[in-house]
């Protein structure tokens, strides 16, 4: 499906079988499908995604701004292959193994997600939130920290040594691991 331009759109329960080329601005995508679709080159801004399964899909050249995506279902999707996700956030989304490998994803809000086995290699998290999200197997690794704020996620784990870090706020029990690599033991 392509539309070449759609403002203040509401799309409800619709199957996407792709999108290629459109510009969404203030859309509402509400209970729509778009498993294994490509969705290339297309902007969202300001839109919405409520409800929906983008599950393995691909977003190659597609750029999101200010885009909500929230109890949504998108596992397996390689975001690093989008044009950037831009002051966005995934409340209570389903992103098992997907990756956002050297992405610049400040401010971004990861709020009650589940990350496992996400891949944030090179990714630029400063004042990235991830309240409430669980991050187990996720990936860390050269990835800019500053001011991120993961002491309500659990089940995370990155090298200090190996990422950027400073004022990035961690919590218990994943702040024993952190200081383990680094050799020191908490004492109460």
């Amino acid at each position: 499906m392509t539309l070449s331009e759609s403002i203040g759109n509401v799309f409800a329960d619709t199957d996407f079988p792709e999108l290629n080329g459109g510009y969404y601005e203030n859309c509402t995508f509400h209970k729509c499908k778009f498993i294994g679709a490509p969705i290339k080159n297309s902007r969202f801004v300001e839109c919405r995604f409520e409800c929906c399964d983008l599950s393995i899909s691909s977003v190659t050249g597609s750029s999101f701004r200010n885009v909500t995506f929230s109890d949504c279902k998108a596992v397996g999707v390689n975001w690093s292959t989008s044009a950037g996700i831009h002051s966005g956030s995934f409340l209570q989304c389903k992103l098992n193994d997907c990756t956002f490998t050297q992405l610049d994803l400040r401010n971004i809000v990861f709020k009650e997600c589940s990350l496992e086995n996400a891949d944030f290699r090179e990714a630029r998290l400063e004042k990235a939130n991830f309240a409430g999200s669980n991050l187990t197997g996720a990936q860390f690794n050269k990835t800019n920290l500053i001011d991120a704020d993961f002491s309500e996620a659990r089940h995370y784990f990155f090298d200090p040594r190996g990422n950027k870090l400073k004022n990035t706020r961690v919590s218990m029990p994943e702040a024993i691991g952190l200081l383990e690599v680094l050799g020191a033991t908490l004492t109460h």
